[in-house]
């Protein structure tokens, strides 16, 4: 059975290190050490990042981690309007009846709560209404 191809190329082709490869020759991708040093810059960046990214997160808070109390009611309060609208979204869109109304119910305490600390705004038309002088039949 004869394996030789006819296309091949019978000449040996060199194989020494210190030779360029000429411009007909292809070359495909970076080198090994060009590859190792794009690995190291990769993730010298990526420790950079994640440093500053930690010193980011922990910059606002007096003592970092030992509050843990203060540091949950931090992120509370800055994840509330999020919270808020996900609350609101569920009583108009979800699939169960019972998550719709207990997200309605909250709604509607949280109303009624600014509602009795500003004043009830119906309560106060109604006196004012009931102050307002009205004209005498008599006259």
């Amino acid at each position: 059975m004869d394996t030789h191809n006819p296309h091949e190329n019978d000449e040996p082709t060199p194989t020494g290190s210190d030779e360029q490869p000429t411009p007909d020759e292809l070359t495909f991708g970076p080198t090994d050490s060009q590859l190792a040093k794009e690995l190291k810059d990769y993730a010298k960046a990526l420790r950079e990042e994640f440093a500053r990214e930690e010193e980011t997160a922990t910059s606002g808070l007096v003592e970092p981690v030992s509050n843990a109390e203060k540091y949950t009611r931090q992120f509370f309060r800055q994840n509330l309007p999020d919270a808020a609208a996900q609350i609101v979204w569920l009583s108009c869109n979800s699939d169960s009846d019972s998550v719709r109304l207990r997200a309605c119910q909250i709604i509607i305490k949280e109303a009624l709560e600014d509602a009795r600390q500003e004043g009830d705004p119906i309560k106060d038309l109604l006196s004012d209404l009931k102050k307002l002088p009205t004209a005498n039949k008599d006259t």
